[in-house]
This record gives C-alpha cells, sequence and structure tokens, in this order.
C-alpha cells in the first residue's frame, strides 16, 4: 500500500510515519504542500494522510485542490477532534475516509489503519 504523508509539522509527521513503518506493506512518501500533492499526478497512492490545522486553511484548500484531479484516493486528515467535528459534515463531499486526531494516540492511530488495510484486501478481493 502506497501512502503519501502531507505534514508539515515535524513531530506529527515522525510520529505517523514512524507508524506506518510499522507494515512492512506500506511504502511511505513524506512531503509538504502543493508540491506533495502534484506527485499524485505522476504516481498513485492509495491513501493520503493530510495535516489539516484548525488555524490555518492551507490543509482544507489542498484537500478541495486533491479533490479537483483526484476523486478516488482515500484521504485521512491529521487534525484535532474538533476541527474534525467541523469537517464531518463535509466527509461524504471530500470523500474523507477517516479523521486521524491530534495529539496523535495509538489507541486511535492502529484502528484507523487497520480499517484502511481492510478496505483495500476486501477491495482487492473484488
Amino acid at each position: 500500500m502506497d501512502i503519501l504523508l502531507v505534514c508539515r509539522e515535524k513531530l506529527i509527521r515522525d510520529q505517523v510515519k514512524v507508524g506506518l513503518q510499522q507494515f512492512p506493506e506500506f511504502g511511505v512518501t513524506v512531503g509538504e504542500g502543493y508540491a506533495a500533492l502534484n506527485q499524485l499526478r505522476q504516481r498513485h497512492y492509495d491513501c493520503v494522510f493530510l495535516s489539516m490545522d484548525p488555524d490555518d486553511a492551507e490543509g482544507l484548500r489542498l484537500l478541495n485542490h486533491l479533490r479537483t484531479f483526484d476523486r478516488t484516493t482515500e484521504v485521512v486528515p491529521i487534525t484535532t477532534k474538533r476541527h474534525a467535528r467541523d469537517l464531518a459534515g463535509e466527509k461524504t463531499r471530500l470523500h474523507i475516509a477517516a479523521f486521524l486526531h491530534t495529539p496523535i494516540q495509538p489507541d486511535e492511530f492502529f484502528p484507523v489503519v487497520g480499517r484502511l488495510r481492510y478496505r483495500r484486501i476486501k477491495s482487492a478481493h473484488r
């Protein structure tokens, strides 16, 4: 499973990256901003983990931009619980697979990853 991790904040980026690297079938590419999203135009990724700071609208702009050219790649916004609740109404329109809350907690992180893996395996057997 190829994953694109788009995150500016080093601590969160490193936590997510290390967590994803616990799964040998995951390949993780790290990037920032529009340059990272442009990689989606040149290479297929199964999932994008996208940091969305509630105090900075760039994350939402990036997600909207991504959806202008890619409607199928699963997206997992990384944000606060409150911001995730605010975005819940956009979940269907933006095809959000799940939310990952900050600060990152292993008991929340691994179930999200588990659901992504399960959906991937299930869709591969169709």
